[in-house]
């Protein structure tokens, strides 16, 4: 799985043009292919699975592997035959090549993969695999302990006096709970605890009182404890979402579709083993077991707050 993200997230495709050009003004590729002008402003998106699409106020919102952001394409007449790829994309998980606007998260150009790379993303699309950690426990053993943990969990948010490097960017929720969640997992593990993650899935969007946005999933630790009584319940650890300590996971996934950001509404909502860094829709999963690129993306994001910029910064490069 070496260079597993860097490999899946963007795929550095080096074109090399033929020096002629047609009446039009376009460029012949390779002998191959044709790319108008206006295509060169166009920004490599890189190669990667589209695992959702959908209709909402007249625009065709997709969402990708890994990102939680939405991405949209308008449409149009000219735009059908992409339309056509990306939903043919998502039926096999397969996938295609995407370009995007400047500066938006708007979709201008789809392109087809190699059977090569379509090859290559069925072999990292894996089933689950358990984690193995035996020498650690499943259940914190009381209120005081699960205070305590979200206390050191909170402390690493980026922008405190007590977070080391890198730190977690819970005050930036435009993207990266995926990288969030796994580097709040580390702090558990460290202390001799594991848990399971909760993933949400839908057209989500949550406000951060300040703000608003919108997701196609979201994820979290789902950190099991006993109460007072004794009893083992279970909570969800998102201080992008919740500061003040750990929450229900009703109250989590509510959260996640707060109406006063527009219409929203959960599709599913499905528990995993701690060690999955990403869950599809279609259940199939990646791992970051060395937390490379939890870290990179968590870098990357963490001198941004609020919900801009969006879409979120290029992580491609965040690779093993």
């Amino acid at each position: 799985m070496k260079n597993l993200f860097l490999s899946m997230m963007a795929f550095v495709t080096v074109l090399t043009f033929n020096s002629c050009a047609d009446s039009n003004g376009n460029q012949e590729i390779n002998g191959k292919e044709k790319l108008s002008v206006n295509d060169s402003k166009l920004k490599d998106f890189g190669k990667t699975v589209p695992v959702g699409i959908d209709e909402e106020n007249g625009m065709i919102k997709v969402s990708f592997m890994l990102t939680a952001q939405f991405y949209e394409i308008k449409p149009t007449k000219e735009n059908e035959q992409y339309i056509g790829m990306l939903r043919q994309a998502v039926k096999n998980e397969s996938p295609v090549h995407i370009f995007l606007k400047p500066n938006s998260n708007e979709i201008g150009k789809v392109e087809s993969a190699s059977p090569e790379d379509v090859r290559y993303f069925k072999t990292i699309l894996t089933k689950e695999v358990k984690g193995q950690t035996n020498k650690l426990a499943s259940v914190i053993p009381d209120v005081a302990t699960l205070n305590s943990l979200f206390n050191q969990i909170k402390n690493q948010s980026c922008g405190t006096s007590t977070a080391s490097s890198p730190c977690i960017t819970f005050r930036y929720p435009v993207d990266g709970c995926y990288a969030r969640a796994h580097k709040m997992r580390q702090i558990l593990m460290n202390n001799g605890y594991d848990c399971e993650k909760q993933f949400v899935y839908g057209n989500l969007k949550a406000s951060t009182g300040t703000c608003c946005v919108a997701w196609s999933y979201h994820v979290a630790i789902l950190v099991s404890y006993k109460n007072a009584s004794g009893v083992t319940e279970k909570r969800i650890i998102d201080p992008s979402l919740f500061s003040s300590g750990p929450v229900t996971d009703t109250a989590w996934r509510n959260a996640c579709v707060n109406t006063s950001c527009g219409s929203a509404s959960v599709s599913s909502y499905v528990n995993t083993a701690g060690n999955v860094y990403y869950r599809s829709p279609s259940n199939s999963y990646l791992y970051d077991n060395n937390l490379i690129n939890t870290n990179c993306v968590l870098t990357k994001f963490s001198l941004l707050s609020g919900c801009s910029p969006s879409p979120a910064p290029d992580v491609s490069s965040c690779g093993f």
